[in-house]
């Protein structure tokens, strides 16, 4: 008979939320169009110079001139959009994510996960997700959060412990650490929340390269963060 301990649980719960976060959300992107091909598609679907000039010589007076189109097409548009609101799938908790984010919490069929979320336009094959798996609370959650640390890196991994932020009301150390997915270097943020008698494993995944840029982003999400239940 095999016993499972306290500690091979929470190496447990901390290994499905890396897991998840790395190999079922990347493996989506083969499947989404990059801005690339969606650009090329639109591009081959418009109308040519020819066809454009042709047409504004056919316009009556007053008219839209190419020139003013053009102008019009020039003007960036605006890429802000408001946070989406997303509730656990158990109601004990509602977080905001980021605008231009999508709720991913159906291609995951594992139990204990209780929220995901994507960015949908990816870099370098990944997309930008959190992902939220939850196990049975534990009593030193620092010490825990250590173990598990140096026990997903590995020997040879590199991994950095983080102070403890308050996560509506809670406790919440972490640490980071990068590992190799489809020979992308991946960077994860892992923070540990103790609430009620349920410890919720809170993951955060990016491209190395974009770390220090979506490092905000995380914050914003824990920021939001509401207990419900």
């Amino acid at each position: 008979m095999t016993l499972t301990t306290p500690t091979t649980r929470r190496l447990a719960a901390a290994g499905l939320a890396t897991a998840l976060a790395v190999a079922t959300l990347s493996g989506c992107a083969e499947e989404a169009p990059t801005h690339e091909e969606t650009t090329s598609s639109s591009t081959d679907a418009a109308p040519t110079t020819a066809d454009s000039a042709t047409a504004t010589t056919a316009a009556p007076d007053g008219a839209p001139t190419t020139a003013d189109a053009e102008q019009k097409t020039e003007e960036p548009a605006d890429e802000t959009s408001s946070p989406t609101s997303l509730e656990s799938s158990d109601g004990s908790f509602e977080v905001e994510v980021p605008g231009g984010w999508e709720d991913a919490i159906d291609m995951l069929d594992e139990k204990g996960v209780l929220l995901a979320a994507k960015d949908t336009e990816r870099v370098d094959d990944f997309f930008t997700n959190v992902v939220v798996t939850t196990e049975k609370s534990v009593k030193n959650l620092t010490a825990s959060v250590a173990d598990a640390a140096k026990e997903l890196a590995g020997k040879d991994g590199d991994y950095e412990l983080l102070d403890a932020i308050d996560v509506d009301g809670e406790d919440a150390p972490g640490y980071t650490l990068v590992r190799e997915v489809k020979d992308t270097q991946v960077h994860q943020v892992q923070r540990w929340i103790n609430h009620d008698d349920k410890l919720y494993v809170v993951t955060f995944s990016a491209v190395e390269s974009q770390a220090e840029q979506t490092a905000p982003l995380l914050d914003e999400i824990l920021g939001s963060w509401s207990w419900t239940g």
